[in-house]
């Protein structure tokens, strides 16, 4: 392996036997392997990349596509099933919640102990630990049993310990997520200092594209275990996103999948269809963002109202209301007789932000009495387009106008 490759991954390939029951593994192991009890489960597949020294390398993928399989393959943690892995360097992980520190042990003790395990001698650690300790920053905790932390104070712990061993390869998994935001802000920093010596690698597993793409040159896109994508942070990120929406919209191809409908009616309404139309009138079960959103609701009535009160809304997926909008404020006497009865909602742009969402329709009579209430209604999705992965997270996807210099734009 060339001297400036810090990493080589070649053929990578992790299987796992998956046996239904306890017992059966004494069953194959009775029958010399001659019978199979077991279902093999692929977790990598012919995984092969290179990592040069002082590259910053993020792995992202959605759960289960194997991340954590492949960092644990490159620490050493687990031994392929077919291909190999070199590493040119000492390497210092911060895997899993828990991984490589022993409960019974405090924190100093586990401190210690990582570091001769990395190869470090007793006095190279006492020069390190006050550093140590003033970043993790955990006080009197730190001559506890880790068994007694809180995952933010062992995440605390962890990376600094890991970050403070001098290491040429720094892995980590996803662990940041659960510190403070303080804290991630502060790892950051240190990151960054880390990565000024040119020889570095840091090899980082996030859902946060963001992160990905701001912190990392390069990403690797990991699919059912196999690389979908290897390249500059920003376009594998971009690919990532768009891969997800594309997830999304076919999951959602059956709108009743996730119907959270929630109907309360006295017995005088009974709703008959309520839908998303586009232009054209036909039934749509997506939009984009500001388009026009135009909700037809067919209900029958079994008496007759007078002065009643339509209410339309849109929800979020967890139900809290966004908007809402009533017939009250027409100004204008209604009555409903008994019969069919066809509304439509109307609004000329939709302002919200790509996501899932659902339609509230309530009708009270004069009296604010409520005679029928139904949420979580018509389920829709507003979809995300190609630069969706560029813009800030928000609810709202409003049009501004800017003013810089003096100009308007």
């Amino acid at each position: 392996m060339s001297s400036d490759i810090a990493i080589s991954v070649k053929n990578l390939t992790k299987k796992y036997r998956i046996f239904g029951h306890p017992g059966d593994r004494i069953k194959q192991a009775l029958t010399f392997g001659r019978v199979r009890f077991h279902r093999e489960f692929t977790a990598l597949q012919d995984v092969s990349f290179e990592i040069k020294r002082g590259e910053t390398v993020g792995i992202i993928g959605r759960n289960g596509s194997g991340k954590s399989t492949l960092l644990q393959l490159i620490c050493g943690i687990l031994k392929p099933t077919v291909g190999a892995v070199e590493v040119n360097g000492r390497i210092s992980a911060l895997l899993e919640l828990g991984a490589g520190f022993n409960p019974e042990f405090t924190g100093r003790e586990n401190v210690y102990f990582q570091g001769t395990i990395l190869g470090l001698s007793k006095e190279e650690m006492d020069s390190r630990f006050a550093d140590i300790a003033a970043f993790a920053d955990i006080g009197e905790f730190l001559d506890q049993p880790v068994r007694t932390y809180s995952s933010g104070m062992f995440v605390r712990l962890a990376f600094a310990t890991a970050i403070h061993v001098d290491p040429d390869i720094l892995v980590v998994d996803e662990a940041l997520a659960v510190g403070d935001m303080a804290f991630q802000r502060k790892c950051f920093e240190r990151l960054g200092q880390l990565l000024s010596d040119r020889q570095r690698v840091v090899l980082l597993v996030s859902h946060d594209l963001r992160q990905v793409e701001r912190f990392c040159s390069r990403a690797i896109f990991l699919q059912s275990g196999k690389i979908m994508a290897d390249g500059p942070a920003h376009d594998v990120c971009q690919l990532y996103c768009e891969k997800a929406n594309e997830e999304i919209k076919l999951e959602n191809s059956s709108a009743a999948s996730w119907s959270r409908a929630k109907i309360d009616s006295s017995g005088e309404v009974e709703l008959l269809n309520i839908n998303i139309m586009d232009s054209n009138g036909q039934e749509i079960q997506e939009i984009c963002p500001g388009d026009p959103l135009r909700v037809r609701i067919r209900f029958r009535l079994f008496v007759s109202l007078t002065q009643p009160e339509l209410i339309v809304g849109t929800q979020a997926v967890d139900m809290q209301f966004l908007s809402s909008s009533t017939t009250a404020e027409l100004g204008v006497p209604i009555r409903l007789e008994p019969g069919e009865h066809l509304v439509e909602y109307l609004l000329d742009q939709f302002p919200l932000a790509p996501g899932r969402y659902f339609i509230r329709f309530v009708i009270r009579d004069k009296t604010f009495r409520i005679v029928f209430a139904g949420e979580g209604l018509c389920p829709f999705l507003v979809i995300a387009d190609s630069r969706e992965f560029d813009r800030p997270p928000r609810l709202l996807d409003l049009k501004p106008e800017w003013v810089l210099c003096g100009v308007h734009y």
